[in-house]
C-alpha cells in the first residue's frame, strides 16, 4: 500500500494562502510537499497532472483535497465572488513517499465533520507550535526543546494526522462505492486484451462479492452490453479479421479466438453475422474493390484497427491509396455511410450486426449524458496543434454521431452548422456554448477544462475532454463511444460520497 518496510511518515508544515477571483484560474506550482487544498468560497474545478496521472474534480465549498509532492494543479474559480485557497503543506517524510501517496489516497474530495475547527487550529498553530516552522522546534538553552514547545509540536502533528486519517476515511468510502464497477472494468480490460481466453462468467459474477444480477448490472453500465455480449462481440471481430487475412481454416480460427468446439463457433457467427464463416471467406475472396477508410474496413474484418487513422485509405486493389468515399457516400450520415460499405462489400448483415451493437451502446451513452448534463447545450470541438474544429449539428460524421445519437443536445450556434474552424477558445466560445466536449487529437491538455471556464466568463462552464484520434471513421466512432462512456462513469467508479 505505501513504498517501504512502514507506514508512512508526515508533518505538518504550515499554510499557505492564495487569492481567487471570481470565474479566473490560477496555478498552483509543483512543490516537494503534499498539501491539503480546502476553500469555503464556492465551487471549485481542480485539474491535476503528476504522480496520480492527470486529473480531475470539482469540490464543493468546505471540502478537502489531498495534493500529492510534485504534482502541478490549476484551479479555477465555479463562484461569482472572490475567494482564496487554503493550502495546508506537510511532507511526507523518506525518499519515495510520493510514489506511495500516488497509490493509497484517490485524488477525490473529501466533505470531513468539524474540518474548520481543525484547520483554524493548524493555522493558529503554524508549522510545529510556532508560525512558519519546520523542523522540532528551537529549546530554551542548551539542553533543547522547552516542555512547553514540545507540547504544542506533538499536539500540532496529532492535530495534523487525525485530519490526514478522517480525509483517507472518507476517500476510501468514495473507492468502496466504486469497487464493483472498478472490478467489472478490470474484467472488461482483461476481456479486450484477450478475448481468446477462456471465461468462466458465472465464476467471474461470484467472485465480484455480489450477487450476479448486480455484477451483470455493473458490467451493462460500463458497456452498454452483457458479459456474454460483449465477450462474442470481441471474438467475432477478432474471428472476422483472421479469416479475412490470411485465410485460415474456420477450426484454427475458432480455436484461436477462444472457441474449442469449432461447430459452435459457426453457429454463434452465423446466428450473430447472418452468414456462415466458409460464406464470409469466399464472399471476402471474390470482393469488389471498394474505396473506404481503414477504420471503417476495420468493422468488417479487411484492415487492422488503425491507431491513428486520420487518413482514409483505399481497399487493397485499388490505385488510388488515399481516397476515401467520395460524392453521395461522403455526405451520408454515418450510419448509412456503414450500410452502403456493407452492400458494396457483400456484408450488409456484418454492417447490420456492428450498428445494432453500436446502437445499444449509443443509447447507454445518451442516458448517462443526460443524467450528468441534463438539458446542457454543447459544442463539439476538435483540439489539434494548429487550432480547434467545432463540429455542428449537420456534419454527416462526429456531429451526427455525438449531438443526434449520443445525446449531447447543440447549442443555437452550431445547430446549422457542418463545420467550422477557430483560431482560440474565446472563438469557440463565441457559437454562444458555455458546455463542450473536447475532441484532444495528440498530446493530451490537462489545463483544457480550466482553459475553457477562463474563456466562458460566465455561469455555467462545463466540459468533457476525450482522447480522438483525428479520425471520422467506425473504429474512431466506437473508441470514443467508449472512452466517453467510461468518463461518464467515472463518478460512480471513484467520486460522490456526497451526502
Amino acid at each position: 500500500m505505501w513504498d517501504g518496510p512502514g507506514p508512512p511518515g508526515l508533518r505538518y508544515l504550515g499554510e499557505r494562502r492564495v487569492p481567487l477571483a471570481a470565474r479566473r484560474t490560477v496555478e498552483v506550482p509543483s512543490v516537494r510537499s503534499g498539501r491539503l487544498l480546502w476553500t469555503e468560497n464556492g465551487g471549485l474545478l481542480a485539474v491535476g497532472d503528476g504522480v496520480r496521472g492527470r486529473w480531475s474534480c470539482r469540490l464543493a465549498p468546505g471540502e478537502l483535497l489531498l495534493l500529492c509532492p510534485a504534482e502541478q494543479v490549476w484551479v479555477t474559480s465555479l463562484s461569482d465572488h472572490a475567494g482564496e485557497l487554503r493550502l495546508f503543506q506537510f511532507e511526507a517524510i523518506e525518499e519515495g513517499r510520493a510514489r506511495g501517496m500516488a497509490q493509497w489516497i484517490p485524488p477525490v474530495p473529501v466533505r470531513v465533520p468539524g474540518v474548520e475547527l481543525a484547520l483554524q487550529a493548524l493555522a493558529g498553530a503554524g508549522g510545529n507550535g510556532a508560525p512558519g516552522g519546520n523542523c522540532l522546534p528551537a529549546g530554551h538553552g542548551a539542553h533543547g526543546p522547552g516542555t512547553g514547545a514540545l507540547i504544542d509540536f506533538f499536539r500540532t502533528q496529532a492535530q495534523f494526522y487525525e485530519l490526514m486519517a478522517a480525509y483517507l476515511s472518507g476517500a476510501r468510502q468514495r473507492r468502496a462505492q466504486g469497487s464493483l464497477l472498478s472490478y467489472a472494468d478490470q474484467v472488461r480490460r482483461q476481456m479486450a486484451a484477450h478475448c481468446e481466453r477462456e471465461y468462466s462468467i458465472e465464476l467471474i459474477a461470484r467472485n465480484s462479492g455480489v450477487s450476479p444480477h448486480r455484477f451483470y448490472q455493473a458490467f451493462r453500465a460500463l458497456t452498454g452490453l452483457t458479459p456474454h455480449k460483449y465477450l462474442s462481440a470481441l471474438r467475432l471481430r477478432k474471428a472476422l479479421r483472421l479469416l479475412a487475412g490470411d485465410f485460415r481454416s474456420v477450426a484454427e480460427v475458432a480455436h484461436a479466438v477462444g472457441y474449442a468446439d469449432e461447430f459452435y463457433f459457426s453457429r454463434v457467427f452465423k446466428r450473430e453475422l447472418g452468414l456462415a464463416p466458409s460464406a464470409f471467406v469466399r464472399l471476402v475472396r471474390a470482393r469488389p474493390e471498394v474505396e473506404a477508410m481503414a477504420g471503417d474496413l476495420a468493422i468488417f474484418g479487411l484492415a487492422a484497427p488503425p491507431d491513428e487513422a486520420a487518413a482514409p485509405v483505399a481497399d487493397a486493389g485499388t490505385d488510388d491509396a488515399g481516397a476515401g468515399p467520395r460524392g453521395d457516400a461522403a455526405e451520408a450520415p454515418w450510419t448509412e455511410r456503414v450500410q452502403r460499405l456493407g452492400l458494396a462489400l457483400g456484408l450488409e448483415t456484418v454492417a447490420g450486426h456492428w450498428l445494432a451493437l453500436m446502437d445499444r451502446r449509443l443509447c447507454h451513452l445518451k442516458s448517462l449524458v443526460r443524467r450528468r448534463f441534463q438539458d446542457a447545450r454543447f459544442v463539439v470541438v476538435g483540439v489539434g496543434r494548429d487550432g480547434y474544429r467545432v463540429f455542428g449539428a449537420r456534419h454527416p460524421g462526429l456531429g451526427d454521431l455525438l449531438y443526434l445519437s449520443a445525446g449531447f443536445i447543440p447549442c443555437r450556434g452550431v445547430r446549422g452548422l457542418r463545420e467550422s474552424s477557430a483560431a482560440s477558445l474565446a472563438e469557440v466560445a463565441g457559437f454562444g456554448c458555455t458546455a463542450a466536449l473536447f475532441l484532444v487529437q495528440g498530446e493530451d491538455r490537462p489545463a483544457l477544462q480550466a482553459e475553457w471556464a477562463d474563456a466562458v466568463q460566465g455561469d455555467g462552464a462545463r466540459c468533457l475532454v476525450a482522447g480522438w484520434s483525428g479520425a471520422d471513421d467506425a473504429t474512431a466512432y466506437e473508441r470514443l463511444v467508449e472512452q466517453l462512456t467510461m468518463q461518464l462513469l467515472e463518478p460512480d467508479l471513484a467520486e460522490d460520497t456526497r451526502g
